[in-house]
């Protein structure tokens, strides 16, 4: 967990754990398989796994198998994205597992980032505010852009019953029915989508 924070969080805020900023804008992280929990080493604050601040790049799993797990053993939210400078940040087959947050459990995306999913699961996390919601993510600030390729959500809960997945306050949100590079799709899409954005 060390070097994950190190490596990625880069909010510079007091009481917040900076980390080394190793990742620079525009690099790559690659994470090993397995889970990756905070009391098993430093996260952002007692309340936040990972905190970005105006980050691009890419942070993807070694494996496109989202075998490398965020897991905020039901006590803290997992990521916090405040803007992504002037490009996208994609977040590459990773499991947003067991995050627990006022809102936003898996993920809390603002001030006008740029956010591509590509292959990532949202399990069973938890907004707990009875105002707000988005178990799985909370989207704030009307330029934040929202990508999802291949993305699933199961188990994902608002205390509120405002957004169990997805809350959207401000800002653009768009599921593609196409995989992200190099995969594609040979059955054409059948059934119905259905997509509630509070």
């Amino acid at each position: 967990m060390n070097g994950l924070s190190n490596t990625v969080s880069n909010r510079v805020q007091s009481g917040v754990n900076t980390g080394n900023s190793i990742m620079a804008n525009g690099d790559t992280a690659v994470l090993a398989d397995g889970s990756y929990k905070c009391s098993e080493g430093t996260c952002a604050d007692s309340e936040i796994m990972l905190y970005t601040e105006d980050l691009n790049g890419e942070v993807k799993c070694v494996k496109d198998n989202a075998s490398c797990v965020l897991d905020g053993e039901n006590a803290i939210a997992l990521m916090v994205v405040d803007g992504t400078g002037s490009a996208t940040l994609i977040l590459r087959a990773l499991t947003f597992d067991n995050g627990n947050a006022l809102f936003g459990g898996g993920a809390v995306i603002s001030s006008n980032a740029i956010i591509d999913f590509e292959l990532c699961i949202f399990s069973n996390n938890r907004a707990t505010d009875l105002g707000l919601g988005g178990g799985a993510i909370f989207v704030s600030d009307s330029g934040t852009i929202i990508d999802f390729y291949g993305t699933s959500f199961n188990g994902n809960a608002a205390d509120s019953g405002l957004g169990d997945d997805i809350y959207r306050h401000y800002g653009t949100i768009t599921i593609h029915n196409t995989c992200p590079s190099p995969y594609s799709s040979n059955t054409p899409i059948q059934g119905k989508t259905r997509m509630r954005i509070v």
